[in-house]
């Protein structure tokens, strides 16, 4: 199965989550760390720099929670980048273990290098996705607030992912995700496109996502809500996030959000320190949500300034 028709998957909201109280989600994205080595303008850690790491035993728990219930699918990353996380191999080995068929991770790609990935790939990822989303060094130091230097390194580093893989006959898809810009920089963009297209199995196209305000927050103009991939977008009422992908940060809060838990935490659905993974799923709150979406009338909800912007 291709990395698209996966997205389009868990995008497309089925009868199973077409309502309040629904099923369990098919995917769910756990972020392993809160800690990132970029401060891009358009992402929610720009506006807000939490850090810290998951407690190891609240991962395993919820582990077990989400494949008793029936999550097929688990990202092992949500905002942070998780390849500053040590024990990152060692989450994805216990992710397989405890029976999930399908382990992801999403990277930026700076500190994704050859050693890491290798750990990785052995400890059974299933795909590996870089993000590549910057023209050159000078567009990443000015964006991303960091070394320009790093943006070669995410390109060298994705190359070798692929020798890694190819070395090693490890079984991980290597995709690569870019944003669509208009005009000079989208030309930019996809000369960036046809020098890694090469190494990665899979690229698609993305759009400039709201990120829950902090796109627009940044000057830029971005679309409504999260449609998902150029070639295949949903509308942005009802938002799929509310009901076919669960988000846990990294100190257990589930969000329903792919983009966070909001500017002030008004995406924040339930505490997984004090109730389980279902208890959270169909919390009264996330019902109440969920019930807008479904009305298409968000106002008043904390997706207001993102899916009816």
């Amino acid at each position: 199965m291709t990395i698209t028709s996966r997205i389009d998957g868990i995008t497309k909201i089925d009868a199973a989550h077409s309502g309040v109280f629904i099923s369990a989600p098919r995917s769910v994205k756990v972020e392993l760390t809160a800690n990132c080595n970029y401060r891009c303008g358009f992402c929610v850690k720009s506006l807000r720099a939490d850090t810290g790491d998951m407690d190891r035993a609240m991962y395993s728990r919820l582990l077990r929670e989400m494949r008793d219930a029936g999550v097929e699918e688990l990202g092992v990353f949500y905002i942070g980048e998780s390849f500053t996380c040590r024990w990152l191999p060692e989450a994805i080995a216990e992710a397989k273990e405890v029976g999930f068929p399908y382990v992801f991770l999403t990277t930026n790609g700076a500190v994704a290098t050859p050693e890491r990935v290798r750990a990785c790939m052995e400890a059974g990822l299933d795909s590996l996705k870089f993000s590549i989303n910057f023209t050159d060094a000078e567009q990443l130091a000015d964006v991303a607030q960091v070394s320009g230097r790093m943006w070669r390194r995410a390109i060298d580093n994705l190359k070798a992912a692929r020798n890694v893989r190819n070395v090693g006959g490890y079984s991980c898809g290597i995709y690569a995700s870019s944003i669509a810009f208009d005009g000079e920089q989208g030309e930019k963009m996809r000369a960036v496109v046809e020098e890694i297209r090469p190494f990665v199995d899979e690229h698609y196209w993305l759009p400039l996502f709201n990120m829950n305000g902090a796109s627009r927050a940044s000057g830029m103009v971005p679309t409504q809500g999260n449609p998902g991939r150029l070639g295949n977008m949903r509308d942005p009422l009802p938002c799929w996030a509310v009901a076919t992908e669960g988000h846990i940060t990294h100190d257990g809060l589930l969000a329903a959000c792919c983009f966070g838990d909001g500017l002030d935490g008004g995406l924040i659905m339930a505490d997984l320190k004090e109730v389980g993974f279902m208890e959270g799923w169909n919390s009264e709150k996330f019902q109440a949500l969920r019930r807008a979406h479904f009305a298409k009338d968000v106002r008043g909800t904390a997706c207001e300034s993102c899916a009816a912007a």
